[in-house]
C-alpha cells in the first residue's frame, strides 16, 4: 500500500471536514498525483486511495474558492 496515497486521502478528508481546508486540499492533490506516479512505476497498491484523495482535494479547493467568493460578495454588498 502506498503511503502517499494514504496521506492524500487523509489530508483530503481533513481539508473538507475541518482544520485547514486550503492546505489540506493542496496536500491531497500533490500527494495524490505523486502517489499515482509511484504506484504506476513500482506496481504498488493504493490507486483507489490516491484517486479518492485527489477528488477530495478538488472538492475542498472548490469549496474554499466558493466560500471566499461568497464572503467577498457579502462584504462588498453590505
Amino acid at each position: 500500500m502506498n503511503s502517499l496515497a494514504t496521506i492524500s486521502l487523509i489530508s483530503g478528508f481533513l481539508g473538507i471536514v475541518c482544520l485547514v481546508p486550503l492546505l489540506g486540499s493542496v496536500v491531497a492533490l500533490i500527494a495524490g498525483h505523486a502517489a499515482r506516479r509511484q504506484i504506476e512505476v513500482h506496481r504498488e497498491r493504493g490507486r483507489e486511495r490516491a484517486d479518492l484523495g485527489i477528488m477530495l482535494g478538488w472538492v475542498g479547493l472548490v469549496v474554499v474558492i466558493a466560500a471566499s467568493i461568497a464572503a467577498i460578495i457579502i462584504v462588498v454588498l453590505s
